[in-house]
């Protein structure tokens, strides 16, 4: 039995939704140059970027690799912290996906699900003195002077307890071997990491 063609395509057009790549929640790619200097990468970018000429080659590059759409080439999972830390739930978990090289910052996408909706969280990047890149990483740990880290951006969960974007972050060039946290904005405990990994700013 042959099927008519205007029954066929709208079949199509019906499942069209379904067969669509979907958006997830917060994906607008940001680019990032402090906790309260961001950046959308958005069709207005091109003239609403940052003007210092480092920060505005990173930006130019981060927004054409986003825009051709470049595969992130190493993908890690963010766990529940060791007793040091406080574990939300079961279902807590994360994902960071990254380019273990990128001209002027670090180019990820993160994704975390299972935490309490409308929360605020801080991404964090946290050195070692014994590890690559330490010395690059803005702000000290209290109460542990070499040891420093960068608290790289306040992001919110959607009303799921989920949170998902690409990120570009302007970093000093060199190497890195860090870790990365999800901390709570309430008492600034770990509530999400992943141990050291390695990347390189160029």
């Amino acid at each position: 039995m042959r099927i008519p063609r205007t029954t066929r395509l709208a079949a199509i057009l019906l499942l069209a939704p379904f067969l669509m790549p979907r958006e997830a929640p917060g994906a607008a790619p940001i680019v990032v140059f402090g906790e309260k200097d961001v950046y959308a990468v958005d069709a207005a970018s091109a003239t609403a970027g940052p003007r210092d000429p480092d920060r505005a080659a990173f930006f130019s590059a981060y927004r054409a690799d986003v825009g051709r759409g470049a595969p992130l080439e190493r993908s890690l999972d963010l766990v529940s912290p060791p007793p040091w830390g406080k574990t939300v739930s079961e279902s807590t978990r994360g994902r960071i996906q990254f380019h273990p090289s990128f001209p002027g910052g670090f180019a990820c996408r993160i994704a975390l699900e299972g935490l309490p909706p409308a929360h605020g969280y801080i991404l964090t990047l946290n050195g070692n003195p014994s590890r690559a890149g330490n010395g690059l990483l803005s702000s000290a740990v209290p109460g542990n002077e070499l040891e420093r880290y960068y608290d790289f951006l306040i992001i919110t969960t959607d009303s799921r307890g989920r949170y998902e974007a690409n990120l570009g972050v302007f970093l000093k060039p060199g190497k890195y071997d860090v870790r990365c946290y999800v901390k709570d904005t309430a008492d600034f405990k770990i509530v999400l990491y992943r141990d050291f990994f390695t990347f390189e700013v160029r």
